[in-house]
């Protein structure tokens, strides 16, 4: 009886080293782009994962987050940020200083250094989105 609870005992040691010491992780510097009214819109967003917390910015030149004219560098904060599985979501607050505001949600998947989605809110509706992290 007690080498089957030390044979036991071994093969639950062996299953627990090979499992994966890390799960993946959202973390890092990213470069998403969709199709605009006016073409093709490139975004860097960085991220900070904390467990199943998501911090970070998005940052873009022009006129908007959505293209638009000229315009200096931006970088927004985002909010809201949430990671499950492969599966996460975050929001983008654009305030025009008074002029108006809109919230853009993020939403989609990710497996290593690829993420896919839809960006929702704002004007012109829904649009799918694609990723590649870079760091």
């Amino acid at each position: 009886m007690k080498l089957r609870a030390l044979f036991t005992l071994l093969l639950a040691t062996a299953a627990i080293n090979a499992a994966p010491v890390s799960a993946q992780n959202l973390s890092g510097t990213w470069q998403i782009t969709s199709e605009g009214r006016r073409g093709s819109v490139t975004q860097t967003v960085t991220l900070r994962q904390e467990g199943s917390t998501v911090t970070g910015t998005i940052s873009f030149t022009g006129g908007g987050p959505r293209g638009g004219g000229g315009g200096a560098p931006q970088a927004i904060e985002i909010s809201n940020g949430t990671v499950e599985g492969a599966a996460f979501r975050f929001t983008m607050a654009v305030d025009f200083g008074g002029r108006g505001s809109f919230e853009q949600v993020f939403s989609g998947t990710y497996e290593g250094d690829f993420m896919e989605g839809t960006i929702e809110g704002g004007r012109g509706g829904a649009q799918p989105f694609m990723g590649t992290r870079g760091d």
